[in-house]
């Protein structure tokens, strides 16, 4: 499967896609993140490291797509170092730009999206 070690934690929502990335893994990643916001008391992050990603096809663009309409997502942090891959997930993100609720950034490091989306997130209130 693809899209591996998908979680959800203090309003982050991460997943790791590795090789080609199918409608249907697409259509899980979708569903998880919805239930996740759906539930979350904060804003959600998104997380994805396509680090190992090798192409995202056609039909799992358009789902991704789709999912920028989710409601309670705040933004979302893509690793990504193929350029294949680059363009593939902003080809969905400007799909899906009409609906969305949320932005899109693209960095070059795992470390550099984890920071990013850190920095992003809201704690949960503990009162």
């Amino acid at each position: 499967m693809p899209i591996l070690d998908m979680s959800f934690e203090n309003g982050m929502f991460f997943a790791r896609e590795v090789g080609t990335v199918d409608g249907n893994d697409a259509r899980k990643w979708v569903e998880a993140l919805q239930r996740c916001a759906k539930v979350s008391a904060t804003p959600v992050v998104i997380l994805v490291d396509a680090l190992h990603a090798t192409t995202i096809n056609a039909e799992a663009r358009r789902i991704f797509a789709q999912a920028a309409e989710t409601p309670n997502v705040r933004i979302a942090a893509i690793a990504c170092k193929d350029l294949r891959v680059t363009q593939q997930s902003r080809i969905a993100v400007l799909m899906g730009s009409v609906r969305s609720t949320h932005e899109t950034h693209f960095f070059d490091t795992l470390e550099e999206a984890t920071q990013f989306a850190r920095n992003h997130s809201v704690p949960a209130y503990s009162g």
